[in-house]
């Protein structure tokens, strides 16, 4: 692991530390709500299966989809050896966790779920073919058409932990390209408290937008979140 890479993970290490920014940030319930609203849209039929959450943070999301498939087999798994740590410590009686890079994830999976994760990697496709090769089911989300605050798209940044690429319906096509996937289905979703507006900021916001169109200023539009549920070979 060269220095940056362990300057990286340091910082990951302490982010996730007890009432470090991820709580102050409302990550664990962001990662649940993430997983609520996923289960509106994708509903595995099988009773018994294994899967695997990958960036998992504090295990929330395997936490639910534990409660929500008792026959399954879920495990979690994250970078953060701090935030395996304090997963399994809540979690581990219904969760199998293990610290691992996405770079060097081995093993096989009927479902991998990874959500928000790969929008914070300046090299997402290479990650996401690894996925694609542990698993016969990859179920991703990540922020859609997601813009910069003068409405352009975002820019890589290798340098940074904070979100590398806007995400549309034909971004990970490449699989199909390279025969890593058979099939790609997508779906466009809000997802309020966590990723998305309530009723109450979608009134605010349509009269904000009202002033901003009468004095020529660009739209605020609502963040939204993007499914791909990937068949692979």
């Amino acid at each position: 692991m060269s220095d940056r890479q362990k300057h990286s993970l340091a910082e990951i290490n302490e982010y996730f530390t007890a009432n470090g920014a991820w709580e102050q940030n409302n990550g664990p319930r962001q990662s649940e709500l993430f997983a609520h609203y996923f289960d509106r849209v994708i509903t595995f039929q099988e009773k018994k299966f294994t899967l695997l959450d990958v960036g998992c943070a504090l295990g929330q999301a395997a936490a639910f989809f534990a409660c929500r498939y008792p026959e399954a087999e879920i495990s979690a798994t994250d970078i953060s050896d701090v935030a395996i740590s304090r997963a399994r410590e809540q979690y581990g009686d219904s969760v199998q966790f293990f610290t691992e890079d996405i770079a060097r994830l081995e093993g096989q999976y009927d479902v991998i779920y990874c959500s928000n994760v790969l929008e914070h990697f300046h090299d997402f496709t290479q990650k996401t073919r690894t996925l694609a090769t542990c698993c016969k089911r990859l179920c991703i989300m990540v922020p859609y058409n997601e813009r910069k605050r003068d409405g352009s798209r975002l820019v890589p940044d290798a340098g940074n932990l904070e979100h590398q690429y806007s995400f549309y319906e034909d971004s990970f096509g490449f699989l199909l390209d390279e025969r890593l996937a058979v099939t790609i289905n997508t779906e466009v979703i809000s997802c309020p408290g966590a990723w998305g507006w309530n009723r109450r900021q979608r009134i605010t916001h349509c009269i904000d937008n009202f002033f901003r169109k009468v004095s020529n200023r660009p739209r605020v539009h609502e963040p939204l979140q993007i499914i791909y549920d990937i068949k692979t070979t």
